[in-house]
């Protein structure tokens, strides 16, 4: 894509040194299963849009049916469908982001209209086919170096245990251990949940303190397969310190199916699920104000994670504080990411995680200010993000990009943002607010592309 986004010649030369560097994915949502059968794909339809809900939102913000994009209908007319709607999205990342992906990894450069429609798939499918195209092809041209996969708290990491023993593959592929359904008892899915987690642990979780053996089972599980990193999904925070006392009641209920005290529940699990972590060395990320499965008639026919989600409203600020102040007084407070959806946070998030700086293991960026996540990783969002963080905090000791994707061709995302980082950077230094010196802007954008990640994400023994 030559010089797209890079606006200025320090820019231009910053990115030839940062494109170099490997990929650390510290979150996302890629299935271990389909890397471990690594089955080649039939075309492109089948890497690029199944199970992409960034691109099917749009495909039904331009009208186009159901069936085109969930559906029943043929591979192609999927493709064609998505690449009518690309034609006339002016401004959306998605087609920098499809460019970016067709010619790194297919070599298609043209375009993307429906006139090209049928080149760009004759192209790409014969890719597929001449090289087996598959799920660990698509991480090694990638040059991931890490990937952390999300998994539940019922995952038997089976396929991160057979990964492992596969002598071919140079990426680290570790599972992160996603604690929400341990902590979310108002769901109408959480006595099954609490049923699998007690399957997987190999007894039955009849209370408070069963459950507590369980997780610790797992997190150890985890951390015995390489974990070094945690992640919760929270909307709203009404903090407070509550009793063990209430929160077993309320379990005990939740488990015949009533649900009452759900704050006094969810307060007491992530208190104690964040202390776990902190005593195995496990970083944690707090993705902090999605509002999901707002269409209630499309949840009932294609479930979570399809594209009917939103920014959040909901007051979390006063109670993340005092969650943050409550670990930190007991000393439990341990590497912590909080990513904010609600790009109207920055501010807040950029102020609040210097009050919790300072640590005697010397860990630079302890508290970070997780990068612009979801609907805020496109080029303003990640600006704005940029902004408030080099003006609030340290934006040398940022961890940069993560992929939050379930497509393996999804890594050119982190090369849409390290465009955006070396433009950011070069104008500051172009127009004398920063220091021209490039060996030191060389050193801010290799750390932020990958060498902070790397350091981060490790566990202090």
């Amino acid at each position: 894509m030559n010089n797209v986004l890079l606006t200025n010649a320090t820019a231009k030369k910053l990115y030839k040194y940062a494109r170099s560097f490997p990929i650390f994915d510290y979150h996302c949502h890629l299935s271990v299963k389909e890397m471990y059968e690594n089955k080649p794909y039939k075309n492109l339809t089948e890497i690029w849009l199944k199970g992409d809900h960034y691109k099917w939102r749009q495909m039904r913000t331009f009208g186009i049916a159901e069936e085109l994009i969930t559906g029943d209908a043929s591979d192609y007319d999927k493709f064609y469908a998505y690449i009518s709607m690309l034609e006339t999205a002016v401004g959306n990342p998605l087609y920098l982001w499809s460019a970016f992906e067709l010619e790194f990894y297919f070599g298609i450069k043209c375009a993307l209209t429906r006139a090209n429609a049928q080149k760009i798939w004759n192209k790409a499918n014969d890719v597929i086919e001449k090289t087996g195209f598959s799920p660990l092809t698509a991480i090694g041209m990638s040059n991931v170096d890490t990937v952390c996969t999300t998994e539940e708290i019922f995952c038997d990491l089976m396929y991160h245990r057979l990964l492992r023993e596969k002598e071919a593959i140079k990426t680290k592929i570790l599972p992160a251990f996603r604690g929400d359904r341990a902590i979310n008892i108002d769901s109408p899915e959480f006595a099954k949940n609490i049923e699998k987690l007690g399957n997987v642990a190999n007894f039955v979780i009849r209370n408070l303190e069963d459950m507590e053996d369980a997780l610790r089972q797992r997190l150890d599980a985890f951390k015995e397969q390489g974990a070094v990193t945690t992640d919760f999904a929270i909307e709203g925070l009404n903090y407070f310190l509550a009793s063990r006392e209430d929160a077993d009641a309320a379990f005990r209920a939740a488990l015949k199916g009533e649900v009452r005290d759900i704050d006094a529940y969810k307060n007491y699990m992530i208190r104690f699920l964040l202390t776990e972590c902190y005593k195995r060395g496990f970083s944690v990320q707090l993705h902090i104000g999605a509002m999901r499965n707002n269409n209630t008639l499309m949840n009932h026919c294609l479930g979570a994670d399809t594209g009917f989600d939103s920014i959040s409203t909901v007051d979390y600020q006063t109670g993340l504080k005092k969650l943050l102040d409550d670990l930190a007084t007991s000393g439990v407070l341990g590497k912590t990411i909080i990513f904010n959806l609600n790009p109207a946070d920055n501010e807040y998030v950029g102020t609040l995680i210097g009050c919790f700086q300072g640590n005697a293991e010397g860990v630079k960026g302890k508290i970070q200010m997780g990068a612009a996540w979801w609907f805020n990783d496109t080029k303003n969002g990640i600006l704005n993000h940029f902004k408030a963080l080099s003006e609030l905090s340290h934006f040398g000791s940022f961890l940069g990009m993560l992929t939050d994707s379930r497509s393996f061709i999804s890594y050119t995302r982190h090369d849409y943002f390290r465009r955006l980082l070396c433009s950011y950077v070069g104008e500051l230094a172009e127009k004398g607010e920063f220091t021209k010196d490039m060996d030191i802007l060389r050193k801010v954008v290799g750390e932020v592309s990958y060498l902070n990640a790397k350091r981060y994400f490790t566990i202090l023994e």
